[in-house]
This record gives structure tokens, C-alpha cells and sequence, in this order.
């Protein structure tokens, strides 16, 4: 009978070979039948239980150390990630990007406030006092660049990534950090043209953020967000 550690390990549809090769890792790593940590098995064991070549398993392997899924460790083989590493590959940002590009812009708007006042509120209930004080320093710091005429998008950026972080869980922090992306370049004319308007968006996210006032964050993520679709994003998409 086979076992659940094997169950993953079964010939793949004759489809896109490496893709396929893929999928049947990630079955793997849904099932629990391959954890972080481990290594996967050898090129050679993979080719024969998946029924393909050598090749289309070295493809899906290289697919997934792109993905930040899989290290390479020379001489021992491919091994599952625990963590993903920040600087590699985020294919859901490239999944963002094309559907907004074919989206309207109400969507995109409907699709960050979901997201942004969901994310606000947890962090109301778990952002730590140090969390709140390093969100008051990136506050301070966009206020001192802008009155030096530095419009800088890092420190909006760091700003709302901060608050993901502060909800203290990694699936928001993750998604988070794919939407600021997918803004940035809104941002950026937001940060150029609107500083009084990020500035004081920022008072109140962060004024209801230390009062633990999900009303008031509520409101102040909806009311940033009108002035941000209506004169930067509007504008960024022309």
C-alpha cells in the first residue's frame, strides 16, 4: 500500500513535462508529504517515479529555485526552502501586474481596500509599542525628506510594509508586500506631486493605529485611498 510520504510520487500527465513536475511537488508540499527543510529525492529517483527525463525534472527544479522554493546544495542536492528569501522572484506580483493591466482601475481600488483595511485592523489588535515607534520614525523621517524637497516613494513604501509586518502574520505581511509593489509607480507620483496629502494620510493611519481606533482606521484607510485613486492612480494609468 502506498504511503502518504510517497503518495506525491506517481507518473505525471504527458503535458508540460517540467510544469507538471511542479505540480507534483507542490501536491508534495500541500499534502505535508514533503516538508521545509528536507531535500527532495535524488534527480534520478524523480525521473523514474514522475515517468520523464532528467531534463524536465532539472527544468521544474531550476523553476522552483527561482520561486525561492528549492536551494541547491552542491554535492547534496535540491532542498525545500523553511523561509523565502526576499530578493528572489514573486510570481504573484507578475499575476498582479498583467491582471491590472486588463482590470479597471475601480477593481484595483476595491482590491487594495479590501486588503489595506483588513491588514489595518489586525495590526491594531497586534502591532507591539515598537512596531508603533519605528512606524513614528518612518513618519518623521518622509516628513524631514520632504520639507528638504527629497520625494522619495522608499519611505511610503516602508510605511505601509511596516504596517503589514505589524500585524505579525506572515501570510499579510506576504501579500502585502506584493501589493505596494504592484502601486509603486502611483506612488511615486503621489510622493512627487501630493506630499501634504501622504503626509497627512499618514497622521491619521498612524494617530489610529496608536489609539487602537478601528473606526478612525477605517475611515482613514477609505479616505486615503479616494485621494490616492483620484490623483495619482488615475493619472499613473492614463
Amino acid at each position: 500500500m502506498e504511503s502518504k510520504k510517497d503518495s506525491w510520487l506517481t507518473p505525471v500527465p504527458k503535458q508540460s513535462l517540467s510544469k507538471m513536475v511542479v505540480e507534483k511537488i507542490k501536491e508534495g508540499l500541500i499534502s505535508g508529504a514533503i516538508v521545509p527543510g528536507e531535500f527532495l529525492p535524488s534527480e534520478t529517483e524523480l525521473s523514474e517515479r514522475f515517468g520523464v527525463g532528467k531534463s524536465s525534472v532539472r527544468e521544474a527544479v531550476k523553476m522552483l529555485e527561482a520561486m525561492g522554493v528549492v536551494e541547491i546544495c552542491k554535492g547534496n542536492g535540491s532542498r525545500i526552502r523553511t523561509t523565502v528569501d526576499s530578493s528572489v522572484m514573486n510570481p504573484l506580483i507578475f499575476q498582479l501586474i498583467l491582471q491590472s493591466r486588463t482590470e479597471s482601475k475601480d477593481k484595483l481600488v476595491e482590491f487594495r481596500r479590501m486588503l489595506e483595511v483588513s491588514g489595518s485592523l489586525l495590526a491594531i489588535d497586534n502591532a507591539s509599542d515598537e512596531d508603533i515607534k519605528e512606524l513614528k520614525d518612518i513618519h518623521e523621517r518622509t516628513k524631514q525628506d520632504f520639507k528638504k524637497g527629497r520625494a522619495t516613494v522608499e519611505n511610503d513604501m516602508e510605511f505601509h510594509n511596516k504596517i503589514y509586518e505589524s500585524t505579525h502574520n506572515p501570510f499579510v505581511v506576504s501579500i502585502g508586500r506584493s501589493i505596494m509593489e504592484l502601486f509603486q509607480p502611483s506612488l511615486v507620483i503621489a510622493n512627487r506631486d501630493y506630499s501634504r496629502m501622504v503626509t497627512d494620510n499618514h497622521d491619521k493611519i498612524l494617530k489610529a493605529l496608536e489609539g487602537r481606533n478601528k473606526a478612525a482606521m477605517e475611515e482613514a484607510i477609505i479616505l486615503s485611498l479616494e485621494k490616492w485613486k483620484e490623483l495619482a492612480l488615475d493619472e499613473c494609468m492614463e
